[in-house]
């Protein structure tokens, strides 16, 4: 049973690994060595569950500790009706294996953390082999034929999931949903204004003095936030999607319900944003409104900073850079 030491070690290898080359291959060759909880599907369900990303891409999510998995099930609503996190433990070779069977573009390890780190089915595949399983063994794992091959298989800067961090959670915006198939009444790229918005679907709708252009993006102690009542279309997911993949400073983003004050709960789309940089915040804020409405949407931004906020908004549903599968 590994010490909290030794975890807390690995945690820094897995972040070290998100630079690529020999600190990737370093994390790989120690991955395999060691075990790893995975989700699996309800009963009657052979498998482990998976994530799809904003390209539609499939990945099997893996976990260093049980502790990991848990935070992840909270996050993507894994839970079973008890309030348990269903998990299983497998050797990590036997998890790679799985998903190479299943044709999984991705693993991804501890997605929730902020040490979290994607592998592409080419960069681990080497590690498969017998002859990997001999050479990826003992204190000089690194060194051999294998840390070579590898090398020139893994990708020299970070993949497409961003780091998250483990304690904050998301705050998200306030919008209108159009209801029935969920298609916007307009021609393509064409703004619904305020009085010819669509209907919204029940437990989608803003109140009928919501005014996106006078929303606040940012949030505080006056806001709060709850489950939506009913989940937006995959359209509007999309374009959204759309928006967000052009801004590599977007980390992640979140929709639920959220409330100022005393005002009633409305749609909201919650965004962590780089603290780093955050310069096109405004132009954020305007394409995904501009989005919403062409989607018959009408859209409040939320930037989320608050500890307790990202918690509560990751819980109820990150939709991008992963949604749940």
């Amino acid at each position: 049973m590994p010490t909290s030491s030794q975890i807390a070690a690995f945690h820094r290898l897995l972040a070290d690994a998100n630079a690529g080359g020999q600190a990737k291959v370093d994390a790989m060759v120690a991955l395999v060595q060691r075990t790893v909880f995975v989700v699996p599907w309800p009963a009657g369900i052979e498998g482990f569950r998976t994530l799809v990303n904003s390209d539609g891409v499939a990945a099997l999510p893996v976990f260093t500790t049980r502790e990991e998995l848990e935070e992840a099930a909270r996050r993507y609503g894994w839970l079973a009706a008890d309030g348990s996190a269903p998990s299983a433990e497998v050797g990590a070779r036997n998890a790679l294996n799985y998903a190479t069977q299943q044709n999984l573009t991705y693993v991804v390890v501890d997605i929730a953390a902020n040490h979290a780190l994607e592998l592409l089915r080419e960069e681990y595949q080497p590690l498969l082999s017998d002859a990997a399983r001999r050479d990826s063994q003992g204190p000089y794992a690194a060194a051999g034929r294998i840390s070579t091959t590898l090398r020139q298989r893994v990708t020299p800067t970070p993949g497409s999931i961003p780091a998250v961090d483990p304690i904050a959670p998301p705050s998200i915006p306030t919008a209108t949903f159009p209801g029935g198939d969920g298609r916007p009444p307009s021609s393509p790229g064409a703004v619904v204004s305020p009085s010819t918005r669509p209907p919204s679907s029940p437990g989608l709708t803003v109140s009928s003095g919501f005014d996106p252009s006078a929303a606040t993006f940012g949030g505080g102690t006056s806001v709060t936030l709850s489950a939506l009542g009913h989940a937006p279309p995959d359209d509007l997911y999309e374009a959204l999607t759309n928006v967000l993949r052009g801004y590599p400073e977007v980390e992640w983003a979140s929709l639920c319900a959220a409330s100022r004050g005393p005002s009633a709960p409305v749609p909201t789309i919650g965004l962590r944003v780089d603290t780093s940089y955050r310069q096109r915040l405004n132009e954020i804020r305007d394409a995904l409104r501009r989005t919403a409405e062409e989607q018959g949407a009408a859209l409040d931004v939320l930037l989320l900073d608050d500890a307790e906020l990202m918690r509560s908004a990751r819980a109820f549903g990150v939709f991008y850079p992963w949604r749940k599968k």
